[in-house]
């Protein structure tokens, strides 16, 4: 499935006050576009956010939902970018039998003129050479 895009209208600012001190930290710059991953789900990571390194930074995990209707106030906060599908593809997968491969009666005729014993040698050799290579 297919899910749209997300642009942020207006830089995305964290604000803290540590003992009377106010900081601003700027997390995603206007223009940042948020894509999900295969499950439909927005990972929103920041300031060097890891698995390994929970410390530092955040992380978010949103779904289409909840980007829709993020407020900044009474503003949203993001523009939703739909994702077009250029070409729709329909596959199907069929097994097919090789006629080559297939093993089915049938019948070698040669019409010669020679004598009866060039023919027995030349039934001999197609006993001997050719039956083993069309047993199957």
């Amino acid at each position: 499935m297919i899910f749209s895009k997300f642009l942020l209208k207006d830089d995305w600012y964290r604000d803290t006050e540590l003992l009377g001190f106010k900081s601003r930290e700027l997390i995603f710059p206007k223009g940042h576009i948020f894509e999900s991953d295969s499950k439909g789900l927005y990972n929103l990571i920041w300031g060097g956010w890891s698995e390994d390194n929970t410390n530092v930074g955040g992380r978010m995990q949103l779904t289409e939902k909840m980007m829709r209707e993020a407020q900044d106030g009474s503003n949203s906060m993001f523009k939703e970018i739909p994702v077009e599908v250029k070409e729709e593809v329909i596959m199907t997968v069929e097994e097919l039998i090789d006629d080559e491969d297939v093993v089915k009666s049938w019948r070698i005729q040669l019409d010669v003129k020679t004598t009866r014993t060039k023919l027995r040698e030349v039934e001999k050799i197609i006993n001997d050479m050719v039956k083993p290579i069309l047993e199957a």
